[in-house]
């Protein structure tokens, strides 16, 4: 047996500017295809999010409860994302609070009266507001262990800024309610939940798996066979 006395290791700098950055979009597939659907989900949340939160006074009759009841179940969302995601995993708890949202935009959508000052509207809105806030903060966590080290900053910026745009379409869709039956503004809202689950659905669940570092491992993870390593003892010296 031959024993390597000694070993000179070089080390390469990584230096990585904002351009050479987006072209590793360009270079590595599945980390592009990812970066695009989480900028899908983040846009849709980020429009539902502010939509319900700034129309309120559509929604409701009595518009200091509703703000109270939001806050209070942007509460309660915020509490059980964390336990709920190590209970079934990433990728499923948005999908299982994106799928909340949907049904209660469909249950909001009869004329029942309940109570003086209470819809059904109302709470099954409150409802879907709670779940959808709870898949809001997930993504943070969920984006954040797609994304390879080397680009999270970047893969957060795009979909942060994706929510900021979609934040500001969402503010004025509380205005459809001014001359279209408020079963329209539900419909779009649940058809657009809708879009990111189908979005969910195609990335990968990073429960359980290590945390890529480079777009290599990306493409590794994915199971991209052009990108595998090279398997031990195959290596030429």
């Amino acid at each position: 047996q031959h024993f390597v006395r000694e070993c000179e290791l070089t080390y390469k700098s990584r230096k990585q500017n904002y351009l050479k950055q987006l072209k590793d979009f360009k270079m590595f597939p599945t980390m592009r295809k990812e970066t695009l659907l989480l900028m899908v989900v983040w846009f849709v949340v980020g429009a539902l999010f502010y939509g319900f939160d700034f129309g309120w006074g559509k929604i409701s009759a009595n518009l200091y409860a509703s703000y109270l009841l939001s806050f209070l179940g942007k509460i309660i969302s915020f509490t059980i994302v964390i336990p709920i995601c190590y209970w079934i995993g990433r990728r499923k708890t948005v999908m299982m609070f994106l799928i909340c949202g949907i049904l209660s935009n469909f249950l909001a959508m009869p004329d029942v009266q309940i109570g003086e000052n209470w819809t059904l509207q109302f709470i099954a809105c409150l409802l879907g507001f709670t779940a959808l806030s709870a898949a809001f903060a997930q993504l943070y966590l969920f984006t954040s262990e797609l994304a390879p080290t080397s680009h999270r900053g970047m893969v957060l910026s795009l979909c942060s800024s994706s929510a900021r745009v979609g934040s500001f379409i969402g503010i004025y869709s509380s205005l459809l309610y001014n001359f279209m039956d408020r079963r329209v503004p539900l419909a779009i809202f649940a058809g657009a939940s809708m879009v990111c689950v189908a979005a969910v659905f195609f990335l990968a669940d990073p429960t359980g798996r290590r945390i890529p570092e480079t777009p290599q491992d990306v493409e590794e993870l994915s199971g991209n066979k052009k990108y595998q390593p090279v398997q031990e003892g195959t290596a030429e010296l």
